[in-house]
């Protein structure tokens, strides 16, 4: 006996009708009854007499249907138990990232976790560096990671740097952006000042005004059908699936334009989890 052939006892029992109940689970009518027939093949005994009334239960077959009503309610009431047990041992980390650390990073990150760590799930929050940073010091997330220096009421340790680049569709010299489009995206204040302040030094000519994408990898597929450069941060591992030239930048007196990724969270009592998920981050900074 399977647990549909329970089912179908316990519904037919209700509804003493081959169609409704085969309706109702969503199987043909002759597969119905051959479950039917198996079913009293394997106990040796008649379940349904058919008559010109409809279906009619014989006294054995009452007695697996009630027996089929009894496993279903204990079958429900285990599945419930069950649910209850696991929702009460998982626990949840509510975590903020800056979109570009979530596509590029975070992914694999949370994937690795969890395989060690089946009991924690995690609550994502993303939106821009700021706005998260500004989460993480409210205590609306558990733990954050930002790009860009901000201050604050939290710890914070940095988890690396990641340098600037130029993305074109093909070589670029530093010298000929002042002459090609620029295509701008949506980004924190900190990036967007980091970047401006290079341009600053670099040119001392305000930064040109372009074409806008509201995303990030919007703009490099703009810049790959030779729209215009991105100047951006790229992250570790960065996937150049649009096959840009990648052209890192430096300020005048030869610096990398470096910007920071921060792990932050609030200086209180966590829960264990949380403590855990911590140490494992420390654990991988640089």
């Amino acid at each position: 006996m399977k647990d549909s052939d329970w089912q179908i006892l316990y519904e037919l029992y209700k509804t003493p009708n081959m169609t409704k109940v085969a309706n109702l689970l969503y199987i043909s009518q002759p597969s119905l009854s051959k479950r039917l027939q198996s079913m009293e093949e394997e106990f040796h005994v008649e379940i349904v007499k058919r008559t010109t009334k409809g279906l009619e239960f014989t006294k054995q077959g009452e007695l697996l249907a009630k027996k089929a009503q009894e496993y279903m309610i204990f079958l429900q009431q285990l599945k419930k138990e069950l649910l209850e047990f696991q929702e009460e041992n998982m626990k949840i980390i509510v975590l903020g990232a800056s979109y570009t650390y979530s596509k590029f990073v975070l992914t694999e990150l949370l994937y690795e976790y969890t395989k060690a760590h089946p009991n924690v799930q995690f609550e994502l929050q993303n939106d821009q560096s700021n706005l998260v940073f500004q989460k993480a010091c409210d205590g609306e997330v558990d733990v954050a990671f930002v790009n860009g220096d901000y201050e604050g009421g939290v710890i914070q340790k940095k988890i690396y740097e990641c340098q600037a680049y130029i993305l074109s569709k093909g070589p670029i010299e530093i010298s000929d952006l002042l002459n090609r489009p620029r295509i701008a995206y949506k980004t924190n204040d900190k990036t967007r000042a980091i970047l401006d302040d290079w341009w600053d030094q670099t040119f001392h000519v305000p930064v040109p005004g372009g074409m806008s994408a509201g995303f990030i990898d919007v703009s490099w597929q703009l810049a790959s059908k030779g729209l215009g450069y991105v100047c951006c941060f790229l992250p570790k591992g960065f996937d150049n699936s649009y096959h840009l030239t990648l052209t890192p930048i430096y300020y005048p007196d030869g610096r990398p334009v470096l910007r920071n990724t921060w792990f932050v969270y609030k200086e209180e009592k966590y829960s264990k989890e949380v403590q855990e998920f911590i140490r494992y981050i420390e654990s991988l900074t640089v």
